[in-house]
């Protein structure tokens, strides 16, 4: 079990949102590439990235492109309106891993023939209904059918939101990350994670390899200089 920090990027800014909302925005004024370097050192070896420009369909932001160079110790990924094979493509070029959410839901026989190791399906979940489009839409597909058609084409890695508990502390979505892990793929868990405490229940479920947190490390809820952290981060719980 890892500890995955997570960057939600808006307007080149730093920002937290709940529930996937727009309109419930927090911005924060450190610069991403500062926080990057003070997470790297504490430990980080796998960070994950959101484009909310590119979620909610504007073009990708060039703020973090150059963070696989710059942090060659980490190993990024990356997601937010990768809607396309040529915008999947580019990101992996980059040295990304791609954290593909939409087309994967929607026109997953679309992925074909990319590497099951870098792609990484995001599958965000209200209740037991994928949404799609920066959570704005609930997919016509059933989500069984969508497990089946992506775990056929190779790809068993996926991140898995529950969005009731994004950016809430409210403690993470054991039930949806095991659902999934029980259909078969490795699961990183994402929405809630308040404490250090929070990854202990994860780490007893059977496939769900990570946990994802963005506001707990922002906000001091889970401070970099706890002992326990360097752990986490370095996927030892």
């Amino acid at each position: 079990m890892q500890l995955i920090p997570s960057l939600d990027l808006m307007q080149g800014r730093l920002v937290r949102l709940r529930h996937g909302d727009p309109k419930q925005a927090t911005f924060y004024d450190m610069e991403p590439e500062d926080w990057v370097g003070q997470l790297a050192e504490a430990g980080a070896r796998r960070i994950h990235l959101v484009d909310l420009d590119g979620a909610f369909g504007r073009p990708l932001q060039g703020r973090f492109t150059g963070f696989p160079v710059r942090f060659p110790e980490v190993h990024f990924q990356l997601g937010g309106g990768l809607r396309d094979r040529t915008a999947i493509e580019s990101v992996l070029d980059l040295g990304f891993d791609a954290v593909v959410g939409t087309l994967a839901v929607e026109q997953p026989a679309s992925l074909k023939g990319l590497s099951g190791h870098r792609i990484i399906a995001a599958l965000d979940l209200k209740g037991d209904r994928i949404v799609t489009r920066g959570w704005q839409a609930p997919s016509a597909c059933a989500s069984t059918d969508v497990f089946e058609a992506l775990l056929s084409l190779g790809f068993h890695r996926a991140l898995v939101t529950d969005v009731s508990r994004d950016g809430t502390l409210e403690g993470p979505g054991i039930h949806a990350a095991a659902w999934v892990a029980r259909e078969g793929f490795l699961v990183q868990a994402s929405g809630g994670v308040k404490d250090l405490a929070d990854l202990l229940p994860l780490a007893e479920v059977p496939g769900v390899v990570g946990a994802i947190s963005g506001k707990a490390l922002m906000e001091g809820f889970i401070p970099l200089d706890d002992p326990r952290l360097r752990p986490a981060l370095e996927g030892s719980v």
